[in-house]
């Protein structure tokens, strides 16, 4: 047997991780706050598959970049008495909008 037919032999096999068990594997640790390697075998999925996965995510959905404000409209502050203010406070874990709360002040 050649050195080329032997190292082809070798070679992995991969698979192809279906997006449903993807999504799953995302609830799972941004959601239910399990560790990476409880999902992925909890999942049948290869450990360091589901680490890439998880860190996709993250680099993509997660950490973009804020939205940034333009000069004029940073820090602004209004005495609560004199003024009628909205504040909108989001959550979000995991890249998943979990509250969003509208107070209006008397």
């Amino acid at each position: 047997m050649k050195q080329t037919e032997y190292c082809l032999l070798m070679l992995r096999p991969y698979k192809k991780v279906p997006t449903d068990k993807k999504k799953q594997l995302v609830e799972l640790v941004f959601q239910k706050d399990w560790k990476i390697k409880q999902a992925s075998t909890h999942l049948g999925i290869n450990y360091a598959t589901a680490k890439n996965i998880i860190f996709r995510f993250r680099k993509t959905n997660i950490q973009k970049q804020p939205y940034k404000l333009p000069e004029s409209k940073r820090c602004q502050y209004k005495l609560i008495g004199s003024s009628n203010s909205k504040i909108k406070l989001v959550c979000s874990q995991g890249g998943v909008l979990n509250c969003d709360l509208i107070s209006k002040n008397p």
